[in-house]
This record gives C-alpha cells, structure tokens and sequence, in this order.
C-alpha cells in the first residue's frame, strides 16, 4: 500500500496556491483539502464545512483550550488553525492531503512532524512564490475581495514570507498556471510513489 501523503502549500496571498492545490484535488479524487478553521468571516461563496470552518472567536478560542488543533496562528487579526480530526480520519482511510496555510503555520508542521514519525514520512512542503511583488500586488487588486489597506498589509506579510521560502522541501517559482500545476503534479507523484 502506498504512503498517505500531507502536502502543505504556502504562499503570498494572490500567489496561486488556491488555484494548483484545486486543479490537484480535481485531477486526483483520493486528494482531499483539509478544511481548516478561522475566525473570519467567509468571502464571496465560501461554504463552512467546505471551504473553511468559521468559527466565532470565542468559538475558536474554546477549541485551542480543548487542544483540538495541531496548529493554529493569528494573521492578520484572524484566526486560522487545523483541526487535527481533519488529519487524523483522512490518513486512517489512506487518503492523501492537500494544506493550504500561511508560512507560520507550515514551520509548525515541520515541529509537529519531527515528534512523529509517521506523519514525517508524509509531509511534504512546498512554496509558491510570485512572478514578481507588482504582480502579486496586481493580483490582490484584481481579486477584488480586499481594501488597499488590507492589500498593503498583505504585502507587508508577503515580503517576510518570501524571504523564509529556502525553508520549505520544494519552492515553485510561479509563471503560468499551467507551469505551477505541472510542478506541484510532479512533486506530488514523486511523493506518493517513493
């Protein structure tokens, strides 16, 4: 039987690790996304339960009480975390897991990973870093979910995360979708069959 594989995604916000991790899953039905939690309120068409769990912040504050989270930051004056049942129920199954979190929380894994071993064997990290910052800029704008306050402190957050990039397993320098996917696919394939 194959190893389950965790295949954390990092990246500027705009990045497109969104995107690749979605055309993954798609291609791929024993790939599933954990579904995270967080504190902010759902964008657009956001689903809970599919998309993110959104908690109040009581809600998620009582949740790192009760230690139900293998992980968990503020960005952003928000709270995002991972359930460990999200982990725990797909690797009993022998599923393969795709995480889309932010720098924090990817260098938490790695911590959480050294403790145990067998979801050391599983964990494969990866970063996706942008063309360049005005096209990260230009993307944020494009999205048009966020105010240029917001935009600006994105950015701010984006620089200090792509000078931690060297400390992920692969970095995919971005240029098309097409060329991102193709990467992602590989080390992905590369991860399960080895």
């Amino acid at each position: 039987m194959k190893k389950s594989v965790l295949l954390i995604i990092s990246g500027p916000a705009g990045s497109g690790k969104n995107t690749v991790a979605e055309r993954l899953i798609s291609e791929f039905p024993g790939v599933k996304r954990v579904v995270t939690s967080t504190s902010r309120p759902p964008r657009g068409r956001e689903l809970d339960g599919i998309d993110y769990n959104f908690l109040s912040t009581e809600e998620f504050a009582r949740n790192i009480e009760l230690g139900n989270f293998y992980e968990y930051a503020k960005v952003h004056d928000r709270y995002y975390g991972t359930p460990k049942k999200s982990i725990t129920d797909a690797f009993a199954k022998g599923g393969d897991l795709v995480l889309i979190i932010d720098v924090q929380g990817a260098k938490t894994w790695k911590k959480i990973a050294e403790e145990n071993p067998e979801l050391s064997e599983n964990l494969i990290t990866v970063f996706i870093a942008p063309p360049s910052i005005e096209e990260l800029r230009s993307r944020l704008r494009g999205r048009g979910t966020e105010s240029e306050d917001e935009i600006e402190r994105r950015m701010k957050t984006a620089e200090n995360e792509l000078q931690q990039a060297d400390s992920f397993d692969f970095l995919i320098n971005s240029k098309s979708r097409d060329e991102d996917y193709a990467a992602l696919r590989k080390i992905y394939l590369d991860a399960k069959n080895s």
